[in-house]
């Protein structure tokens, strides 16, 4: 059997622990009830142990979709399954608060300290506190440069490089830190020092995505009043980077913490395989009732009922349909968790894939079949009151807000994001028999189901 410890940062003892039997099951116990939140909402704090289908789901998500991750597997001859054995190698620094190590072994993250548990990064620009103070793309020196260009072009860092911090998703990432002149910084390695940027260079075929998620990021902030994570462009042409802070980092003076946060896959006990509706069945899938059921625990449920259906709305104008279970999350400041700022706001509208929405909305699986019969099902699955004159009105002032908001994109960078706004606009007042007028926009293809 092997057996992790499990750790939060701001608690200086084990949690509870891990464990993987013979069978490869897994279960979580917790081994002390004096805890700021749980683990996850998936998982209370209780003394009975949790057995695999929840202790899988919520710890599978843990782990990096990167190289590294397949490295692990091959040099130890760890089986894809083995979670227990991959965090066993992996666990020290996954993503939010936690950690999971060998048992015995002492806390793998602690605060850093601004002063002494970073080096500067040569050739990274110089940064306001706000990303969203920053206008235009920022450049980069020879050093942060090659990083990227490595990350672009082979998905991970320059072999001489040690990556500090690991991330998962499918682009290269690197994370750094901004330290208190503004410059960009890595962690000692070693330290279990936090990180509070993620720097993302997707591959030279997707470079314009960098910019149109830039753009898209600062239009959901615009539209809608929930926190948006924030972003800048580094780099120009063909090396290009998406900057953004970190929202799950809490800085003190000269210290900065790590704030736990989970995902919605995990806060519902999913494996990453059902952050989407239509790969689950009844009962077990990313439906609007689960997304209301976990929205009811959150600290302020009306606020966030709102702000979550807000959100949706803005994602689908902006042509986000891949707004899935692992673009949501719940961020513990309290003992009951508050929904996360929006992030990962990218307009797959332009890609060709499938626009299938990532969850029902009603009937509608696409968003140009959204009808007030729909949002009146959704707004209720929430946990929310009945369609009626008040979310209309709500509905109509985003709408004309991002129309108006699209005619002053960039060009020719935010002209596709603009025929979106357009064309979501068109489709969705119209469905609405909201009245508005929408600008002409070029035919966008909808890939449909």
């Amino acid at each position: 059997m092997t057996i992790l410890d499990v750790y939060l940062e701001a608690v200086s003892d084990p949690i509870g622990k891990l464990s993987a039997a013979t069978d490869g099951t897994m279960s979580f116990a917790y081994t002390t009830n004096d805890l700021p939140h749980p683990v996850s909402m998936s998982m209370p704090i209780r003394e009975e142990p949790y057995g695999d289908v929840v202790t899988r789901g919520y710890f599978s998500n843990l782990l990096f979709e990167n190289e590294m991750r397949d490295q692990v597997m091959q040099r130890h001859g760890i089986a894809e399954r083995d979670i227990v054995g991959l965090l066993y190698h992996l666990g020290a620094d996954c993503p939010g608060a936690i950690s999971c190590v060998p048992e015995g072994s002492t806390p793998a993250k602690r605060p850093g300290r601004l002063d002494v548990d970073y080096s500067a990064l040569d050739g990274a620009p110089v940064l306001p506190e706000a990303l969203s103070s920053v206008t235009d793309p920022l450049p980069v020196g020879a050093s942060l440069a090659e990083i990227m260009t490595s990350l672009r072009d082979h998905r991970r860092l320059p072999p001489e490089s040690e990556d500090p911090s690991p991330l998962a998703g499918v682009q290269g990432k690197i994370a750094l830190t901004r330290l208190p002149d503004g410059r960009l910084g890595l962690p000692v390695p070693g330290s279990g020092s936090p990180t509070t940027h993620i720097l993302k260079v997707p591959r030279a075929a997707a470079m314009t995505s960098v910019r149109r998620e830039h753009l898209a990021t600062r239009l959901m902030a615009k539209a809608q009043d929930h926190p948006v994570a924030e972003t800048c462009v580094l780099g120009e042409g063909d090396l290009q980077g998406l900057l953004v802070a970190r929202f799950d980092r809490r800085l003190e003076g000269a210290e900065v913490h790590r704030v736990h946060q989970e995902d919605f896959c995990q806060a519902l006990g999913f494996g990453h395989w059902l952050k989407y509706e239509r790969n689950g069945e009844e009962g077990r899938a990313f439906t609007a009732d689960a997304i209301g059921h976990l929205l009811d625990s959150t600290r302020v449920p009306a606020k966030a009922r709102q702000a979550f259906f807000e959100i949706t709305l803005v994602n689908l104008l902006l042509g986000n349909s891949d707004n899935h279970a692992k673009n949501h999350a719940l961020l513990y400041t309290a003992s009951k968790p508050e929904l996360a700022p929006a992030y990962d706001v990218d307009p797959v509208l332009l890609d060709d894939v499938t626009h299938e929405m990532s969850f029902r909305i009603g009937d509608a699986r696409v968003a140009d079949d959204i009808t007030v019969e729909d949002l009146d099902r959704f707004l209720k699955a929430l946990g929310g009151r009945s369609f009626g004159k008040p979310q209309q009105r709500r509905v109509a002032s985003i709408i004309k807000t991002l129309v108006k908001a699209a005619d002053a994109l960039p060009r020719p960078a935010g002209k596709g994001l603009c025929d979106v706004i357009r064309q979501q606009a068109y489709h969705l007042s119209g469905n609405l028999a909201l009245g508005l007028d929408v600008p002409e926009f070029d035919a966008v293809p909808v890939n449909r189901p």
